[in-house]
């Protein structure tokens, strides 16, 4: 379990590991997941560590089994609805971890993309971090650190992962869709057409998990455009900005959510075998006009 990141992860994991042995878990963590792939695999094994503290091996192991396989009522997992993490979702999670735990003597809950949230939202989420029960563990979990409001951040105790031996390949996926959405709002069909030949150069048609990160990248990048065209001086800090604020002030926020959705359109045609060359046609008629 935590035990498998003791290397790769070691300031991590004596921060975890050290919460859990002197038995003084906090009841919010956020996670800075620093680019690293492994970064759920690791909050999950965190959530195992302290859940199985007490327990029997035999018991522990049994336990641990339930988690993986979805089968534990006390953990509870939210992820953005589309583009954002809605106010509603958090209503919903108060109300549901407002009764009694069935089993257990913690409860457990991960915001994934934290960042996403509504001002409303993070305004809900604040009432719940300040008034926690007991047995309440809230764990949120980003990308990107520096968009986080900083209540949100004060009341929570911040674990930085490290880097993993896939940052370099993800560095190198968000400037290629970085440069792919420049040259389809600038409309340069013949950029379009050199970034479509080294799309499909470093994403084969049969790689449909590499396609869909590119798109995850996409809409991430999208997403960026519009909190910059909602308020340009408060989102200076967003990687690229220079580049993606020329993009902001072509358009309105509602053309910017049609190609997020779209995007996300795009994802779920991946995972149903659609031709991905095929897909990668579409989106450039589709967004790039």
């Amino acid at each position: 379990m935590l035990d498998d990141y003791k290397e790769k992860q070691k300031v991590a994991y004596n921060i975890m590991m050290g919460e859990i042995k002197n038995t003084h878990i906090s009841h919010a963590y956020l996670i800075d997941e620093n680019n690293n792939s492994k970064s759920f695999n690791i909050v999950m094994a965190f959530i195992k560590e302290i859940l199985i503290s007490g327990l029997d091996s035999k018991s522990g192991q049994a336990l641990c089994k339930r988690i993986d396989d979805g089968n534990y009522p006390e953990i509870k997992i939210i992820e953005p609805d589309g583009m954002l993490i809605k106010k509603q979702q958090i209503l919903d999670l108060q109300q549901e971890f407002s009764r009694t735990a069935v089993e257990g003597n913690k409860r457990i809950y991960i915001i994934r993309d934290c960042e996403k949230m509504r001002p409303e939202t993070a305004n809900s989420m604040l009432k719940f971090l300040e008034e926690p029960d007991n047995d309440l563990i809230a764990i949120l979990m980003t990308n990107n650190y520096n968009n986080l409001l900083s209540t949100i951040i004060s009341r929570c105790q911040i674990i930085r992962l490290s880097k993993d031996d896939n940052y370099l390949e993800n560095e190198e996926l968000n400037l290629i869709a970085l440069n792919f959405i420049k040259a389809l709002e600038s409309k340069g069909i013949i950029v379009i057409l050199q970034l479509q030949e080294l799309l499909f150069n470093s994403i084969s048609s049969k790689n449909r998990d590499g396609l869909i990160k590119f798109f995850d990248k996409m809409i991430d990048i999208y997403y960026n455009i519009m909190k910059i065209s909602i308020d340009e001086t408060k989102s200076k800090e967003i990687k690229n900005y220079d580049d993606l604020l020329l993009i902001s002030r072509k358009y309105k926020n509602i053309d910017i959510i049609r190609k997020i959705n779209y995007l996300i359109e795009l994802k779920d045609r991946v995972r149903y075998n659609v031709n991905c060359n095929l897909l990668i046609d579409d989106l450039i008629v589709s967004i790039g006009g």
